[in-house]
């Protein structure tokens, strides 16, 4: 089972993320778009399970959603991945005073799920991504667009990491979700 731990999005900005393609225009490059309804920020990919894992995977997610208190988080700014000279993912970032606790949650996920042996990434940077870049047909008008674009949304309640499974179709991916496990609510 191909899978993966999220924090979700509320619809209200999955819409907002999902409006600013278009102000990238079709003709800077040939770019796949997330779904509205896929768009989430991932703080670990597990990539293919096996089922048999799935209770101590779940245990170990509780286990740290238990130590992590719910923060608010409003999402700014886009960018690409890499780099502009070789553009694969443009991608919506938090704000710097969500930033330490998504850290310190996908930290803690990736060091109590060691027993998968994940492909963990080297200085996490978290963020969403809402296009994949399969060609760029003009790199300035690419650039120009998305750095034209200020993007900032209202702070929003993060209560919970979710558990995701990702079945790949031929029109795109389907995530459902397997089990929610609640952040310590604040006081």
């Amino acid at each position: 089972m191909r899978s993966f731990i999220a924090l979700e999005i509320p619809e209200n900005v999955q819409r907002d993320v999902y409006l600013l393609k278009e102000n990238i225009p079709s003709d800077s490059a040939r770019i796949k778009w997330v779904k509205k309804e896929n768009i989430h920020l991932t703080l670990l990919f597990l990539g293919e399970i096996v089922e048999d894992a799935l209770p101590q995977i779940k245990e170990s997610i509780s286990t740290v959603a238990g130590k992590h208190n719910s923060f608010s988080m409003s999402l700014q700014n886009i960018g690409v991945f890499p780099n502009f000279r070789r553009p694969r993912v443009i991608w919506v970032g938090v704000s710097p005073e969500s930033k330490d606790s998504i850290v310190n949650i996908e930290g803690d996920l990736a060091n109590a799920l060691t027993f998968l042996r994940l492909d963990t990434r080297k200085g996490f940077t978290p963020h969403i991504t809402f296009g994949r870049i399969k060609s760029v047909y003009n790199s300035t008008s690419l650039k120009m667009s998305i750095e034209s674009i200020s993007f900032n949304t209202e702070l929003f309640p993060v209560k919970e990491i979710t558990l995701f499974k990702s079945v790949l179709k031929p029109d795109g991916a389907v995530y459902t979700p397997i089990s929610k496990f609640p952040l310590q609510p604040i006081n």
